[in-house]
């Protein structure tokens, strides 16, 4: 007898359930995705214990005909598409069919759906795939989807799950994501009896972006709007103030869909690169319109990854979009009191009037502290939005017992993965992020090419919108200050400026626009300095002479595993020449020569560091007038290379609050 069987249709919705729902958020995931493919202009989503036991989805939408409220909980059966030709051009967010069956297979569901053309809805009833009740039911037009009791009859499953507290952020930033990406749409999300999330649904992003993280993050960005022969981008970009330690506040969406990209995420990198700090990401909500034929979304059961016909252009379009807003603005930190002491910075953009959703520190909600164990997971993960008091990210009191909005939990039945433990899920996507930082970098290479050969400032192709100038020489020089900081004044403003920050982002842009010209780099040096070096070194410099040339560094062999340099890119004293030179070969050392492209940046603002006019040295109100003319004609002159500020505003305003000359 043979060892092959067909399986039987509730196993294999099972395996298929195992592949589209993994987790409370899945299944909310596909309800919305459904209720926004049927028109709802109004989503309300209720969780209880994170969503294992309950989840609730409730919309305005176009409803589900009474013949068809059955079978769409086949496998395969969609109203989407119709044929392999469809998945060409998908402009629905769902399309696969399986949803439906895969949470039937494993909860149980009911529906109550009503279409606007009949005085009555359907209701339906199912438990593990098998219908248990069916009728006809009053009900407002939309439908009404009740998830109950998750992976019951999948214990292999259920023992997976996080606390009840995890899988509640992982719902509540799936609701983030799904607002931010349908500003037209109002969204409301209530865990354990608590309301969460509220958007407005006017179909403003940033009065989305407001509700969900409040005044500071709101007035903190600044809006995207860029267009070219194959995409439109729109959305609102962070400034530095905002910029968190993850990519948790990145939300990309691509024609509508919410998707992950490491190619998108290297391209935001680029057009942040200099303006941030190391290890800080920017704030971005982004959503890329491209004609569906160029992209394919049938990449992973989830949908949530995503490829492009042409990643070159991708990145392009996007750091042209990114750049052209953060040039757009000027990027002028002010200087403001905060409380009777503390001196904070905040953006000179618009003060918005709307009540303050301002966000709590994930240290302390209300009287409850969050357990130090699932802190960082909570960072990490849960939802980007403002933390409530009381609300379900409370997971600890002060005694050590677990709460969800103040109140004890109880038993939670088998026990969870703890959230500081890494997952599976999690692990997965580190491998898979190296695989893809591949095509990220190959991209980015293209692009650097098309940079090099002027491509991103042809008008006939890309729009470029004019950078702000700032008009630093109309202020009036008032002095240094520690011999480091220079002062400005100017009606009711003072500009205070850091003078090696400024000076160093005076002489990256000097540097890599001659690099990029292939102009020459050296300066010949009165008195020639000798390096030593180690022979894997020696013989590493003079294998790639060429490249070291191309930066400014002309030397030839000295002896003994010793190099006399002759020229070098910046001016500097005998111990510097040689700091800064052995400085440049430990950082491209072991990287293969069709890396050094992509590191030549990071080396230029090494170069440019060394230069730069140092701290402690007192200026002249010539060298001072240089400084100021030199950074009104760079495109950036709000920070160094390493995304330090350049400039910080204090205007009279403030200072007079902080002498208590107002209130």
């Amino acid at each position: 007898m043979g060892k092959i069987v067909i399986l039987d249709e509730s196993t294999s919705n099972k395996i298929a359930a195992g592949e589209v729902i993994e987790r409370p958020a899945s299944v909310v995931k596909e309800l919305v995705e459904n209720a926004i493919d049927a028109g709802a202009d109004s989503i309300s989503v209720e969780i209880k214990n994170g969503g294992i036991s309950y989840i609730k989805v409730t919309d305005n939408g176009a409803g589900i005909e009474e013949d068809d409220v059955e079978i769409a909980f086949e496998r395969h059966a969609t109203s989407k598409i119709r044929n392999s030709g469809d998945l060409e051009s998908i402009t629905t967010l769902g399309f696969r069919g399986e949803a439906l069956a895969s949470i039937a297979a494993v909860s149980s569901v009911e529906v109550v759906s009503r279409v606007s053309k009949k005085p009555y809805g359907t209701f339906l009833k199912i438990e593990g795939g098998r219908v248990k009740e069916s009728g006809q039911k009053g009900c407002p037009a939309g439908t009404v989807f009740t998830v109950k009791d998750l992976f019951f009859n999948t214990p292999a499953r259920f023992k997976f799950l996080k606390k009840d507290s995890t899988e509640a952020g992982y719902v509540a930033d799936l609701i983030t994501r799904m607002a931010l990406g349908n500003p037209g749409i109002s969204f409301k999300l209530v865990s354990n009896n608590s309301s969460v999330i509220h958007t407005p649904g006017n179909n403003d992003l940033l009065s989305t972006i407001f509700s969900l993280y409040g005044r500071e993050v709101a007035g903190s960005t600044i809006k995207m709007d860029y267009k070219d022969n194959k995409f439109k981008i729109t959305g609102y970009a962070g400034k530095a103030e905002i910029a968190r330690s993850n990519r948790n506040h990145q939300s990309i969406f691509v024609n509508g869909r919410y998707v992950k990209s490491k190619l998108i995420a290297s391209a935001i990198d680029e057009a942040y690169k200099t303006l941030l700090m190391k290890n800080k990401y920017a704030f971005i909500v982004m959503n890329i319109e491209v004609n569906p034929m160029l992209v394919d979304v049938n990449v992973h059961p989830t949908k949530m990854e995503i490829r492009f016909s042409d990643e070159q252009d991708v990145f392009r379009s996007i750091y042209h979009a990114v750049n052209n807003a953060l040039l757009s603005r000027s990027q002028i930190k002010e200087a403001s009191l905060d409380g009777p002491e503390k001196l904070n910075y905040r953006m000179n953009q618009n003060v918005f009037d709307r009540q303050n959703y301002a966000q709590q520190k994930l240290d302390t909600c209300g009287s409850f502290t969050v357990d130090k164990q699932e802190r960082g997971d909570a960072a990490d993960n849960l939802a980007s939005g403002p933390l409530k008091k009381n609300n379900f990210l409370v997971m600890e009191n002060n005694n050590g017992e677990e709460v969800v909005s103040g109140k004890n939990r109880g038993n939670e039945g088998p026990a969870r993965e703890s959230m500081g433990n890494i997952s599976a899920e999690e692990k997965r996507g580190k491998e898979e992020e190296k695989a893809a930082r591949k095509n990220a970098a190959a991209a980015a290479d293209a692009f650097q090419d098309a940079k090099k050969d002027g491509a991103e400032y042809n008008r006939t192709q890309f729009q470029r919108d004019e950078p702000v100038k700032e008009k630093l020489t109309g202020y009036k020089i008032i002095g240094q200050a520690f011999s480091t900081y220079i002062f400005l004044q100017r009606e009711g403003e003072i500009l205070v400026i850091d003078q090696h920050a400024a000076h160093e982002r005076i002489t990256f842009e000097e540097l890599k626009k001659k690099y990029s010209n292939k102009e020459h780099l050296s300066q010949f040096l009165l008195a020639p300095v000798v390096v030593e070096l180690t022979s894997e070194e020696h013989g590493f410099v003079f294998n790639h002479k060429s490249f070291f040339e191309s930066l400014g560094f002309i030397f030839e062999s000295f002896g003994n595993n010793s190099i006399i340099l002759r020229s070098v890119p910046v001016k500097s004293d005998t111990e510097s020449v040689r700091e800064v030179f052995l400085q440049v070969v430990d950082h491209i050392i072991g990287v293969e020569k069709s890396d050094f492209t992509e590191n030549v940046e990071d080396i230029l603002y090494t170069l440019a560091c060394k230069a730069a006019i140092k701290a402690n040295k007192k200026l002249d109100d010539i060298e001072i007038r240089n400084i100021l003319k030199n950074l009104e004609n760079i495109e950036n002159p709000y920070t160094c290379p390493h995304g330090r500020p350049t400039i910080i505003k204090i205007t009279r305003n403030e200072l007079e609050k902080m002498f208590k000359r107002i209130v």
